[in-house]
Parts: C-alpha cells; sequence; structure tokens
C-alpha cells in the first residue's frame, strides 16, 4: 500500500500529499470526467502499488515501442472520487485520411491494487473510462489484450470485458503460455518438475558452474554475445531480442529493471536468462546458451535461480514468455518440463466506434502484414 505523507515543495513542485486517497496534482492532467494523465515519476510510483503490474505496462517499454511504431504513448490513470483504482498504458496510433485509429493496451488495464479486493469492479470502471475517451470522444478501435492471470481471474475479465460490449477478435491471436505456481514452497515446486527437468537441474547444479544475477546494464554485454550466437546458430528473427532490452534496461529507473542471470563456465559465460519482476507475476523473456551451457545444463540452473528470485520478491506466478507447440516444439517441450499449467491469456478484444471505423484499422493491419511479409528477407 502507498504510504501517506504530508504535502511537500520540491523544485517549486507539489507532491502528494496522501497517494493511497488522492491523486489530482501537478503531476497529472485530467482528459475526461475519471481519466487523467499521470508524469513518469508519478506513473512509475502508482504502477508499484498493483499486484497485476508487468512489464508491458512500464512507462519506459510503452514508450519505446510506441515510437518503434510511429504511434504516441499515454499513461492513463482511472480515478473514483480522487482516488487510483487502475492504469492502462495506452499506445495511440492514428490511420491517415480514416477519422480513426487504434488505442492499444497491451498487458493491461492494471486494476488489482494490493489494498483492495474487488479487481472485478474496478474493471468495469476502469473500461468506462477507457471507452468514454477512446472510443466515444476519440472514434478511436479501442483493443485490450490482458496480461495472464490463473483461470479464475482470467474469467473474470472475460466476464467484464464481454459486459462492457468488447468482442474477442479472431483475426488476433491469443497469447498462449504455461504458468507455474511458484507461491508453494521452494521444495514443492521442485517436486512438480518433471523428472527429466529435474535430473537435468540435479546435474547443473553437481557442475562448476558460477552464476552472476542482478540488474546492473552491464550484464548485458555478456548476454548480447550468447544470444548473438544463438539467433545465428538457429537463423532466426526475433524482433524484440537482446539489444532491444539492453537499450530498455538503461532507461528503466532501478525499482523496475529487469533481472539478468549468467552462468559462467571456466571464467566464459555459457548461458544467460533474462526475466521481468513485476506485481505478483515474473516472466521469462529470453534466453540463449552456447556449447559449454548445454553441456553443462546451465539453462535449467538460471531458470531455477529466477524462480527463486521472483518467489523472493513476492511473485505468485512464473509466466514462461509463450508457447507454440506447432512451430517451435523443442522450446514447448523444456517449458513443459517446469510442471506448470497450460492457458491463453484472455483476448485480445475490441470495441470500435462503428462498423467502417473498425474494418478500416483490420485492412490498415492486413496491409501492414502484407508489406513486413515482403520485406523479410528469405531462406
Amino acid at each position: 500500500m502507498l504510504a501517506s505523507r504530508r504535502k511537500q515543495r520540491q523544485g517549486g513542485r507539489v507532491v502528494w500529499r496522501d497517494m493511497s486517497t488522492t491523486i489530482i496534482d501537478t503531476a497529472v492532467a485530467r482528459l475526461g470526467r475519471d481519466l487523467l494523465r499521470a508524469d513518469r515519476d508519478r506513473w512509475i510510483e502508482l504502477a508499484g502499488d498493483f499486484e497485476d503490474h508487468n512489464f508491458r505496462q512500464c512507462w519506459d517499454y510503452a514508450a519505446v515501442l510506441a515510437a518503434r511504431a510511429g504511434a504516441t504513448s499515454e499513461s492513463v490513470v482511472v480515478a473514483d472520487s480522487g482516488r487510483p483504482v487502475g492504469l492502462a498504458s495506452v499506445r495511440v496510433k492514428r490511420l491517415p485520411r480514416t477519422g480513426t485509429g487504434i488505442a492499444y493496451v497491451h498487458g493491461g488495464p492494471l486494476v488489482r491494487r494490493r489494498d483492495a479486493a474487488d479487481g472485478r469492479a474496478r474493471l468495469e470502471h476502469v473500461l468506462t473510462a477507457l471507452k468514454e475517451e477512446y472510443v466515444d470522444r476519440r472514434r478511436l478501435v479501442l483493443r485490450v489484450a490482458p496480461a495472464i492471470g490463473d483461470d479464475a481471474w482470467n474469467a473474470a475479465r472475460d466476464e467484464g470485458l464481454l459486459a462492457a460490449g468488447f468482442r474477442p477478435r479472431d483475426h488476433l491471436r491469443p497469447y498462449r503460455t504455461i504458468l507455474v505456481d511458484i507461491g508453494r514452497s521452494a521444495a514443492d515446486v521442485r517436486r512438480g518438475l518433471a523428472q527429466k527437468w529435474r535430473n537435468c537441474l540435479n546435474k547443473a547444479e553437481r557442475q562448476d558452474v558460477r552464476v552472476t544475477e542482478g540488474r546492473e546494464p552491464r550484464l548485458f554485454g555478456d548476454f548480447h554475445a550468447l544470444f548473438d550466437e544463438l539467433v545465428a546458430r538457429k537463423a532466426i528473427e526475433v524482433d524484440l531480442g537482446a539489444d532491444f532490452y539492453a537499450g530498455l534496461q538503461a532507461r528503466l529507473p532501478e525499482r523496475e529493471r529487469l533481472h539478468l542471470a549468467i552462468a559462467w563456465v571456466d571464467g566464459r559465460p555459457a548461458a544467460g536468462v533474462l526475466a521481468s519482476i513485476h506485481g505478483n507475476t515474473a516472466v521469462y523473456l529470453l534466453g540463449a546458451s552456447n556449447d559449454l551451457g548445454r553441456a553443462t545444463n546451465a539453462a535449467y540452473l538460471l531458470q531455477w535461480k529466477v524462480i527463486e528470485a521472483a518467489s523472493a520478491a513476492g511473485c505468485r506466478w512464473y509466466d514462461l514468455g509463450g508457447v507454440d507447440p506447432a512451430a517451435n516444439p523443442g522450446v514447448h517441450r523444456f517449458k513443459q518440463g517446469f510442471g506448470g499449467t497450460e492457458l491463453c491469456a484472455p483476448g485480445p478484444y475490441e470495441l470500435a466506434p462503428g462498423r467502417l471505423r473498425g474494418s478500416a484499422v483490420r485492412a490498415a493491419e492486413r496491409a501492414y502484414r502484407a508489406a513486413s511479409a515482403r520485406r523479410r528477407p528469405r531462406r
């Protein structure tokens, strides 16, 4: 829960008097009746109070992705009687000559405050405010792709979004992943691992493998080489690779930085794992191993280290970062060994200000995907 404190002035700016009850100050600008835009410092402070906070809703992540897409990022706070009940990082992209565009909430909205229980009621309040601003007033297609949760919370959000008029879109690929319960004791988590996976972990622990963990941007130097070797060896394309996250890490504030673990064998980097640890769910982002790492099963040890770090930070879940059994069966089998539950995040959902504007957005996206496919080098 955000701590209360007296009103102060810092460099001529009024800071918050009681952050648990009010959000109206010079760090926000009003958009609608219950909708306000927060500055970077205020957003970061507020987001840390939500259990469903995740890397996709970090200010800097949203800003960098928006810039890559030629869009703008809006970090909005939904209030009720001056108290923040929800947050949404909204990526806004207007389509020329159509009178519309898309407002995209990825990994949100955030509605599960640590000091409140009724996330479903908060979700309804937040969706109403977002609809009034982006669909009714700006005439944009509002797309919402919530972060993964357990079955009960996924079902509650599905019901809430459908009740608010949103509909799932078949042309949008759902996020499919494996969710591991790490809220149990370490012994129980370990017993839940598949036997082969546990054997590989045991082998790695018997090897002379040294692990370095931290959030310092300098650690990306070693990880970058490992990841580049992986990409070259497998001849794959990665949209958000080590270079993207290295640049992001340098921008993120300390409290939101990503967790990086590097395994060393004979003084040389052998494997690396990058994860986000925010809210109550850690997310596996990238991993790479070279010949040394594969010979010592270093990746298994690193994953266990990430689980320990996430558990120590208070996380209940470990999201393994997506699975695709058809396109990448080997990675799917590796992630199945964690003993988690395979499931899909709810949505994505859309709400359009009329059929024509919705059709215009989908047509523009089809054209963009076709152009991207033509630019992609053939192998």
